[in-house]
């Protein structure tokens, strides 16, 4: 029944042949358009920077495995005590800007490099710690 050549056309439509849908063409302002020559100052710079970003977040992390440095931090952030957190969070050692936010169920940190003025990266790491 499925095979019946009665019931489709023959030959059988060839859909290539047809032309596209002008929605499926570059968009008109896109046409005549002249993009700068590529520069990859800028994204080897980060690049580079993003390496210590991501050398300092790993050793938080590493840090942080140590069950005696968790059972602080989380005690503190219990108890509303940011200054202490910040404190412990500042004693591992990092060359990098580390800011700490946490809820009940999470700690957020957002990891950049020291220099303020044009932040080039930035890192983010959220880690769970209940439910």
């Amino acid at each position: 029944m499925y095979n019946d050549p009665t019931l489709y056309p023959y030959p059988p439509v060839q859909y290539h042949l047809y032309p596209t849908h002008p929605y499926h063409y570059a968009p008109y302002w896109a046409w005549d358009r002249d993009f700068p020559p590529v520069n990859t100052k800028t994204l080897s710079t980060s690049a580079s920077i993003s390496e210590h970003l991501l050398k300092d977040t790993s050793l938080l992390v590493k840090k942080l495995t140590d069950p005696a440095i968790a059972k602080q931090l989380m005690t503190n952030a219990q108890s509303g005590n940011k200054k202490e957190v910040d404190r412990i969070i500042h004693t591992f050692g990092y060359e990098s800007a580390i800011e700490t936010t946490y809820s009940p169920s999470a700690v957020h940190f957002i990891v950049g490099p020291r220099i303020k003025d044009n932040p080039c990266c930035q890192l983010t790491l959220m880690l769970k710690w209940g439910e």
